[in-house]
């Protein structure tokens, strides 16, 4: 009973200043969540970074073109002019076959209107980033069947911008350009899995693809989004 009520009290507590968003792993307290076609996404017991639960984002090949896409989002996530760090846990199954078809893991879209802006995903053993948002490249290798930590920095501003990546802690990329969404004032936040290739073709990999993710943040500084610190 004492376990269980310091649980709930944690659960309960509010983020500290300068964390705007967080999330340990469960599908309740996004701003919305979805699937298409036979994709599913959902809170899982078997795989986690820390705490009880992640999400698992789960998309299965149909046959079909068109989207594929299981997602969770947070609206709102930032406007021009402010500086945000967003971190989360992400894990590849152990059977994930590396192939050169971009997967994608998070992304950031203008919401009015929205569009694709700036992806990240894995292709091959990489983790990579790109869109249309002139921002593109290679962050890193990533593993399978091992947590990696990932923090991502955007502070929107023309040309004294910031994009910044850290993988497992270490600084891979950075930045100073242009960072600003196209059509929009704000942004929003997507994490979950979307098999970017296949909207137009066939796997290259395996058929049914899912990626795991634990402990989201958007927070003011890189100490507080590093999944590790908290």
């Amino acid at each position: 009973m004492f376990a269980l009520s310091l649980a709930l009290v944690a659960a309960l507590a509010p983020a500290p200043p300068g964390v705007y968003f967080e999330n340990d792993g469960k599908l309740a307290g996004w701003d919305y969540h979805y699937t298409q076609k036979q994709g599913t996404i959902r809170d899982v017991t078997s795989v986690k970074y820390k705490g009880t639960t992640s999400i698992e984002s789960k998309q299965t090949y149909i046959g079909e073109t068109g989207g594929y896409h299981s997602e969770t989002i947070d609206r709102g996530a930032q406007s021009v002019g402010q500086d945000r760090y967003y971190g989360q846990a992400v894990f590849l199954p152990a059977n994930w076959q590396f192939h050169n078809q971009n997967v994608t893991f998070q992304q950031w879209s203008p919401e009015d209107p929205e569009g694709p802006w700036l992806l990240m995903f894995v292709q091959n053993d990489e983790i990579r980033y790109g869109g249309s948002g002139g921002i593109s490249g290679t962050v890193g290798k990533i593993k399978r069947g091992e947590w990696i930590r990932v923090v991502t920095r955007f502070k929107l501003e023309k040309d004294t911008g910031k994009f910044e990546v850290w993988i497992n802690g270490e600084r891979k990329v950075s930045r100073t350009q242009t960072v600003l969404p196209k059509t929009s004032k704000t942004m929003r936040w997507s994490s979950g899995i979307y098999a970017t290739a296949w909207r137009n073709g066939k796997p290259a990999g395996q058929s049914t693809l899912s990626i795991f993710h634990d402990q989201h943040r958007i927070a003011s500084s890189y100490a507080l989004a590093e999944p590790a610190n908290w």
